[in-house]
């Protein structure tokens, strides 16, 4: 009848603590930190919220993923580690990176997982530039792929242990002597292992908790060498410095590992006092998880001293207070913080992945559109220069083809003036004649496709020009060609055949009409930045010329000047310049014309 009592108890137990917080009981242990990961989960959650990104966002992944690997919870650990990493790789100097690695490569270690490790270790020496932690990082990623040869791993320690003598990283210490302690350990080199945890106790506060749990890693090695007097003095000693310096959770714990003690060396009373007190402490204290593992041990002692009837009144009265347990038990509040915590940390994540990805599209939707748009540009920048560059070609066509239009005239009668001269048998006259009409000519074909040539140039050509004229009508004009001295004939720049019919269209349309001689006065004067060249004659004028003109003259003298204006119109189009033609009657006192071209 008591078995089957005791029995339903154990059920009643299992099955109300199950369904009070999903077998709470086996996840406990897994968040004995719970507020250290809760605190973590909650910085981490707000800077998230406030869009801190960078090493700022890296760093709380970090503290996160710290405050797991005291909670043992390795998986999750790694993951916050690796997006520490991820954010921290993102930023310019990466100062962190090396550090990061090398705690990811600790959890993954502690995961088993020693390939990853050795590779975390790898980078995390690639990434250093301290040049201690770099040869700690060489050693380490040799030391995790010797994991079958505790001897080898030991020589990488040693190694370690002597580049940091000098240095005061306590961490690095304290995590090399530990090791050095496991691996001695497993060699049976209990002495030298006794001798690691002694080390490694140096480089930790005496009042810390981590002190307590190297203290109680080196209990359990001198019961593993049947030392139990010293077991039990160190014990108690952890057990006094665990009230001041540890969680409730350590402290039963250590109460527990006591009464272990003394039960090994029958000193039962002592024992069960002990034991009774860690029980004791975790009802008052609300931890559900640790008054259910002293439940057990009280349980099983009293079941092996065969007092079951006390069996049975520890389960009762468990039970009486197990609704107000699970109720305090602040660890199942913590763990389930944490869930809501990590539950929104990932629905954050996934917001700014998505605003992520969207605002890549929209740059990258940008930077095709702006790419395009720049090509576009680009070629339509290219088809108006070609463009540009064809209208231009053509008009130096137009322009050269408007200068050649003079040229057939101007041999004609050239070679009309030879005949006449050859007609009336004077033949000196002739050859006179021929030799400056082929050194004009010549003169003219070498500048004829220059749509400017030099002062000095033009009146050359326009004195062997009107010097020829001069022997066709020797009798009918004089000429003058009058140059400002201020004007330098070797760098003015005179628009070409330009001046010449302004020239043949006074001689042939006004001089050679006049009874008497008449003047043809051409004159180079500087005007600020401008050249102003005039013709002026007093030959019959506009109004008479045409008066007397056959309509094949008049025809030709109107070509002549649309010539010359066309020609202006394409040279200002061409060169962007700005040259002006006037052409003038002069008044009824005075007879002849005058013709000003500026530039």
């Amino acid at each position: 009848m008591k078995k089957a009592f005791l029995l339903f108890c154990l059920i009643l137990l299992s099955c109300t603590t199950g369904k009070s917080q999903n077998n709470a009981f086996d996840s406990a242990s897994a968040y004995n930190n719970n507020k250290a990961v809760n605190a973590a989960s909650s910085k981490l959650l707000a800077s998230i919220r406030e869009n801190k990104t960078g090493k700022e966002l890296a760093r709380d992944y970090y503290d996160l993923s710290q405050a797991l690997v005291i909670a043992k919870d390795y998986p999750k650990a790694a993951l916050y580690m690796n997006k520490a990493i991820q954010l921290e790789a993102g930023t310019t100097a990466k100062i962190n990176l090396s550090e990061y690695y090398r705690e990811l490569a600790r959890i993954q270690e502690l995961q088993n997982n020693f390939s990853l490790a050795s590779e975390s270790y790898k980078k995390a020496a690639d990434f250093s530039s301290d040049s201690i932690q770099k040869q700690l990082n060489k050693n380490d990623a040799n030391r995790v792929q010797h994991q079958s040869s505790p001897k080898e791993q030991l020589q990488y320690l040693n190694q370690n242990a002597l580049i940091l003598n000098n240095s005061n990283n306590k961490s690095e210490k304290l995590n090399t002597f530990t090791q050095m302690a496991n691996n001695n350990l497993a060699l049976n080199n209990t002495n030298d292992a006794l001798g690691n945890y002694r080390d490694a106790l140096n480089e930790v506060d005496s009042n810390s908790e981590k002190s307590v749990l190297i203290k109680s890693d080196m209990v359990d090695l001198m019961v593993a060498t049947d030392d139990y007097e010293n077991a039990i003095a160190l014990q108690k000693n952890i057990v006094t410095k665990s009230q001041s310096t540890s969680s409730v959770t350590t402290q039963i714990e250590q109460l527990r590992n006591l009464s272990a003690l003394y039960f090994m060396v029958d000193s039962t009373d002592a024992g069960l006092k002990i034991l009774t007190d860690a029980y004791n402490l975790a009802i008052e204290k609300g931890n559900l998880k640790e008054a259910k593992e002293s439940l057990y041990a009280l349980a099983e002692f009293y079941t092996k001293n065969k007092q079951e009837q006390k069996v049975s009144v520890l389960y009762v009265s468990f039970l009486g207070q197990l609704d107000n347990l699970i109720a305090r038990d602040s660890s199942l509040i913590d763990k389930k913080l944490f869930l809501v915590n990590e539950e929104k940390i990932v629905e954050l994540e996934q917001q700014q992945t998505l605003k992520d990805e969207l605002l890549t599209r929209r740059n990258r939707y940008n930077t095709v559109l702006i790419a395009s748009v720049i090509i576009l540009f680009t070629l339509l920048v290219f088809i108006a220069k070609a463009l540009l560059s064809i209208r231009k070609r053509n008009k130096q066509i137009a322009l050269q083809s408007l200068r050649r239009e003079m040229n057939p005239h101007f041999i004609f009668n050239s070679l009309n003036s030879v005949n006449q001269f050859i007609a009336n048998n004077n033949e000196r006259e002739a050859n006179k004649y021929l030799t400056s009409y082929s050194n004009l000519m010549r003169n003219i074909m070498e500048n004829s496709n220059k749509d400017y040539v030099p002062l000095s140039v033009e009146i050359d050509q326009l004195k062997k020009y009107l010097e020829l004229e001069k022997l066709r009508f020797s009798d009918k004009f004089e000429y003058q060609l009058e140059v400002d001295p201020a004007l330098n004939s070797d760098e003015v720049m005179v628009p070409n055949m330009l001046i010449q019919p302004n020239l043949e269209n006074a001689i042939w349309h006004g001089l050679r009409y006049k009874e008497t001689k008449g003047l043809l006065k051409v004159t180079f004067k500087k005007a600020g930045k401008k050249t102003i060249v005039t013709v002026d004659d007093n030959g019959i004028g506009l109004t008479e010329s045409r008066r007397i003109k056959t309509k094949n003259q008049k025809l030709h003298e109107s070509l002549g000047l649309k010539n010359v204006r066309e020609r202006i119109s394409l040279l200002n189009d061409i060169y962007k310049s700005d040259i002006r033609f006037e052409l003038k009657e002069k008044p009824a006192a005075e007879s002849g014309v005058m013709v000003q071209i500026e530039w």
